[in-house]
């Protein structure tokens, strides 16, 4: 549409390029790369179709055209500038002889062929892109009696645009490649070109790779590919499993074939087709695992093993510890906004609580309960310049493809950077980004963001507002009453067959005040250890002595003010009154706002 409606004749094709399309040839289909789907495609009545891969040839998808071309281009350099029949700028004529210069020193230019051309343009990228140009303007110009040299349009591919124009400050490029981003320019900024009827695309994963003096041109439009989808995993399933040349029995899946089309969401069909491929060949029935192992790898080859890691929790919410207040909560309230496509489905949440306060294993354990993947981002900024942006667009590609995934952001108020005037530019931009997508109404009911942090006061307005992670934030405290007696039990379990009386109980309390999660998880560890050591008991057991001394004998790390600090936070942004201890009201919220000044006043951040 936007080649017919004339929108733009300067276009970047990005996003999943190295993939595989379908194509269909009469009684013959097949799967093939981009180049090849694009040229048979657009093999079309009216248009020649020019592709220009770096190093290589310029080739024509017929032999019949690139005659075509040649004698058009023999006729039109037989005859003057003031000839053609164009109201060319300056820069045209310049064009046409800058080819020239490209290859000639001594001999004439009209000795000149189109094939030498042609080929001293296969060792010049430079010459090759100005030779591509000069074809445009052969395209539009006309002779003495108004007659075109050339009738039909012309669609040229470049692919490894981002070669051929990398970004970076023209001060910082090599001369060549200065050259060829004014060559291209000058080429798509003519009037004549865009007023024109040729089309040139260019070819790259990402747009931010293109130099920023191309793409940031208002006539140039990016048009993403996106991954394939559940339909077209599910056709490519079926094409593959009747197509009798690449297998020789049918695949052996665990289910049917549209269970595998869900299962295999984030990969490409070139890496699904791997898989199905490595099944065939070994005869094995593939099983789930199996497919969820290579959607983990795929993932991790894509963004980086320091990026992402796929995990899927072993744990459920049954095997939380305590916490029953809230874990009653994310039964009741917020898996049914997770698991729901509608609108009441929830974009993402806010994490926080004090350090030790067992804040991932719990949410993890809410992803085990759904049985739903989860992704966990861990570094997405990247120390190259420009490899953000592209990290971000394959994250955003695959999360588009995804089914129902959590993302898990451990430390995200480290994760992100800010928006402010201090920021980094290529910080300010990614974060812009993130946002966006955390909002996005196409990943709402598909992807939902858990942010985790102990600082939540750190993280970016921005993120936590409505909309995006601010619509829920979740405390997660340390334990008290019912939930302490809880811990307790769960500590001495393994050292200590015997129930706890009210009276240990309580001496227990006394000498586990101010414990976290992680102190009792601390704790059970020590008590476990004292255990084996034990000589004089054929069980191993510990009395409630043995297990208070070793609980007396433990300091705890000192940062009861930073918890302090950290906790008072994590009530002061909860967005639910229910989830809080005690009752609510506006003089407690004061009472807290209070401390945290009198905490700040000492030198006590967290």
């Amino acid at each position: 549409m936007l080649i017919n409606s004339g929108t733009s004749r300067s276009l970047v094709l990005s996003g999943n390029i190295h993939d595989l399309f379908f194509l269909k040839e009469e009684e013959r289909t097949d799967y093939v790369p981009i180049v090849p789907f694009l040229t048979h495609s657009w093999d079309i009545h009216g248009f020649i179709l020019i592709v220009y891969e770096l190093n290589g040839p310029i080739r024509f998808a017929q032999e019949a055209e690139r005659e075509k071309v040649e004698r058009a281009f023999n006729r039109w350099r037989g005859i003057t500038e003031s000839d053609t029949g164009i109201d060319a700028p300056a820069s045209t004529s310049r064009g046409r002889e800058s080819v020239i210069g490209f290859l000639e020193s001594a001999t004439e230019p009209s000795k000149v062929s189109f094939s030498q051309y042609m080929t001293d343009a296969i060792g010049s990228s430079t010459l090759a892109l100005e030779l591509l140009r000069q074809f445009c303007l052969l395209s539009r110009s006309t002779n003495t009696d108004g007659k075109k040299f050339l009738a039909e349009k012309l669609i040229i591919l470049i692919e490894a645009a981002d070669m051929l124009l990398p970004e970076g400050e023209i001060r910082s490029l090599s001369v060549q490649d200065r050259h060829r981003v004014s060559i291209v320019q000058d080429w798509i900024s003519d009037s004549n070109f865009m007023n024109g009827n040729d089309t040139v695309i260019f070819i790259t994963e990402s747009p931010s790779l293109l130099n920023s003096r191309i793409i940031r041109l208002p006539q140039v439009v990016n048009v993403e590919i996106p991954a394939p989808g559940m339909s077209e995993r599910q056709h490519f399933i079926s094409w593959f499993n009747n197509t009798p040349k690449l297998i020789e029995k049918p695949l052996n899946l665990w289910g049917t074939q549209a269970q595998l089309a869900m299962l295999t969401a984030g990969l490409s069909i070139q890496a699904l087709r791997q898989m199905l491929l490595s099944a065939c060949y070994s005869g094995e029935k593939l099983q789930p695992d199996d497919v969820i192992e290579k959607v983990s790898e795929y993932i991790q080859t894509q963004l980086g093993e320091d990026v992402v890691e796929f995990k899927k929790p072993a744990h459920s919410l049954k095997d939380i510890v305590g916490n029953r207040k809230l874990v009653d909560f994310l039964k009741t309230q917020l898996i049914p906004r997770i698991t729901s496509t509608g609108p009441d489905a929830i974009p993402g949440m806010s994490v926080c609580g004090p350090i030790g306060s067992g804040k991932t294993f719990i949410f993890e354990g809410l992803a085990g309960q759904l049985d739903i993947p989860v992704l966990v981002l861990k570094n997405i900024r990247s120390m190259w310049f420009g490899q953000t942006d592209v990290i971000f667009e394959r994250l955003r590609r695959l999360l588009m493809a995804l089914v129902k995934v959590l993302i898990f952001v451990d430390e995200a108020d480290t994760q992100f950077g800010g928006v402010g005037r201090e920021a980094h530019s290529t910080e300010r931009r990614l974060t812009g980004k993130i946002q966006a997508m955390m909002s996005d109404p196409q990943l709402r009911g598909n992807i939902t963001w858990l942010l985790m942090t102990a600082r939540i006061y750190n993280l970016s307005p921005d993120l936590r507002r409505e909309g995006r992670v601010g619509d829920m934030v979740v405390p997660v405290l340390d334990p008290r009453d019912e939930d302490r007696e809880d811990f307790l039990r769960w500590t001495v379990a393994k050292v200590s067959s015997s129930p706890l009386s009210d009276e240990e109980t309580e001496r227990l309390l006394k000498v586990t005040e101010a414990y976290s999660a992680a102190s009792f998880a601390s704790l059970r560890s020590d008590l476990e250890a004292a255990s084996l050591i034990k000589t004089n008991s054929e069980t191993g057991e510990l009395t409630i002595d043995e297990i208070i001394a070793v609980a007396e004998d433990r300091i705890l790390p000192n940062i009861g003010p930073i918890r302090q600090y950290q906790t008072l936070q994590a009530l002061l942004n909860c967005t639910r009154k229910s989830l809080l201890p005690g009752d609510y009201s506006p003089e407690i919220r004061e009472s807290w706002i209070k401390q945290i000044a009198q905490l700040e006043a000492i030198g006590v951040r967290g």
